[in-house]
């Protein structure tokens, strides 16, 4: 009898750490396509009111991003934009342009970071493939504790780079 009340009490922690589990799952699935969505209309808007001397060639469709933080941890609300240009131009002067339309962005649309500290989106990182025909951006959405220590985690490396 001592054996049969172990036993299904090792089920039943077993079924109730499942259901918890994918109910957390769920949620952060969740939370990741409402920051991503966020992120995108963000970045599409910016991206609209450029300066066309910038050499970002504006799609029909809007633009879409993937999430790019999986290696980093659950929870890091990290984008990556692939952007079409019409040739390389100065990656800093981009990313300031970029980061100062984002928060105009936020600030018109009262959008708040989680970390007072922190802007409510940062582009983490932007390159140009070989050809120089793409522009890569990550943009972070600073709406929790794991991405802003992601955040630190970028600046440690950079500074030891």
């Amino acid at each position: 009898m001592k054996i049969f009340i172990i036993g299904a009490t090792v089920v039943v922690i077993l079924i109730l750490l499942t259901i918890f589990r994918r109910t957390g799952r769920k949620l952060t699935e969740q939370q990741i396509i409402e920051s991503q969505q966020c992120v995108n209309a963000a970045m599409n808007s910016v991206v609209k009111h450029l300066d066309p001397s910038l050499g970002i060639i504006e799609d029909s469709k809007p633009f879409r991003s993937t999430l790019v933080a999986n290696i980093w941890g659950h929870e890091v609300m990290a984008f990556e934009f692939i952007l079409p240009v019409e040739r390389k131009l100065n990656a800093d002067v981009l990313r300031r342009k970029l980061n100062n339309g984002l928060q105009a962005y936020a600030t018109s649309h009262q959008l708040e970071s989680y970390d007072q500290s922190e802007p409510v989106f940062v582009v983490t990182d932007i390159w140009f493939n070989q050809a120089g025909t793409t522009l890569h951006v990550d943009v972070t959405h600073v709406v929790n504790a794991e991405t802003v220590a992601y955040l630190h985690d970028l600046r440690r490396l950079n500074q030891t780079n």
